[in-house]
């Protein structure tokens, strides 16, 4: 995850307030297991070990790219291996007997030796992450609390990911202040309402038509949306934005180049969502504080080298960037400029 750099220490507090995110992209939550064995304990011991490999190699896919890890013949991580980047697991809904063990663990990884290990085997980790989204999932244009669309979502740990998903919990959606139908339509009202009630400025709404689940990614602040289809669970909708984020991260590394800019804003909210912007972007790799006043900063970014790939993801986070004669590039919140 990239910091504002400073060296301004007037202006440490300022800086290092609202940087966390959802939740720890280097943990695995809900692995299911089940094992037998000759005793209650070889039966534990034989699940969890099982179910760390597994929650391992789920973090692997997570944090490097799927062409990377093919060009180089990437094996799997093992049971062994994946305990040595263990840093603390929780273990829910057991169920044992005298010869199996059942539950779901939850699997906190120590990023330090996930990175090493990582090194070790050649591959490119990325672990920055956007800003989180909160999903709106609907059956047929409904809301419906019973069915396994909308249960998928709230087991899917999405919280973890690189795109970071909440999901509804039963009351949330019970007690939504706006009809499902008005979600189903995009009415800008309704959704804002959402947005406003549950702190987020983009929402995911995934429609399960019984084959096919038609998405729309919408960023509240700007109105800026994408749309896609596909088949299958949650998964399959995170691995889709994960698989985009990762890639425009990659390009950054690639093709890296540095320039001064301009932000403009017009109080320390305004420059908080601005500041969420530049460390949330996939596009932006480092960003150094050259100067600062109480309407405006100059900063010196690391970024992409494609402006406009850059432009247009900062407009889908409320944020536009523009070239100024006198200024140079300028970035500020949509409609200021």
């Amino acid at each position: 995850m990239k910091y504002i750099i400073t060296t301004l220490a007037a202006f440490i507090v300022l800086f290092s307030a609202g940087f966390a995110h959802a939740a720890d992209p280097f943990t695995v939550s809900d692995v299911p297991v089940d094992a037998t064995g000759s005793s209650p304990i070889e039966a534990q011991t034989l699940a969890t070990r099982d179910g760390q490999a597994r929650a391992a190699n789920i973090l692997l896919n997570r944090l490097t790219v799927e062409s990377e890890r093919l060009a180089k013949g990437t094996t799997p991580i093992s049971e062994d291996n994946a305990q040595k980047m263990i840093r603390a697991m929780e273990i829910d809904n057991e169920k044992r007997s005298s010869t199996r063990y059942l539950g779901d663990i939850t699997v906190a990884f120590n990023p330090s030796a996930v990175q090493a290990y990582l090194r070790q085997v050649n591959l490119t980790m990325i672990s920055s992450q956007s800003r989180d989204r909160l999903v709106l999932p609907l059956s047929n244009g409904q809301i419906d609390t019973l069915s396994p669309w909308f249960q998928a979502w709230e087991k899917s740990g999405a919280e973890h990911a690189l795109t970071p998903i909440r999901a509804l919990s039963v009351s949330q959606a019970e007690t939504l202040p706006v009809a499902a139908g008005a979600i189903s339509a995009m009415d800008a009202g309704a959704l804002n309402q959402i947005g406003a009630l549950y702190n987020v400025q983009q929402l995911l709404i995934a429609d399960d038509l019984g084959g096919a689940v038609r998405v729309t990614d919408i960023a509240l602040d700007s109105g800026q949306r994408q749309n896609f289809t596909v088949n299958g669970g949650p998964s399959v909708v995170i691995d889709k934005l994960e698989t985009e984020w990762k890639s425009a991260a990659v390009s950054v590394a690639a093709n890296a180049v540095e320039m001064p800019i301009s932000i403009l804003y017009d109080n320390h909210s305004e420059w908080l969502r601005l500041k969420d912007a530049i460390n949330d972007s996939a596009q932006i790799q480092d960003a150094r504080i050259d100067a600062l006043s109480k309407d405006g900063a100059l900063m010196t970014i690391t970024y992409g080298g494609d402006i406009n790939r850059l432009r247009n993801e900062l407009s889908f986070k409320g944020v536009d960037i523009r070239e100024d004669p006198k200024m140079g590039v300028v970035l500020g919140r949509t409609g200021r400029f």
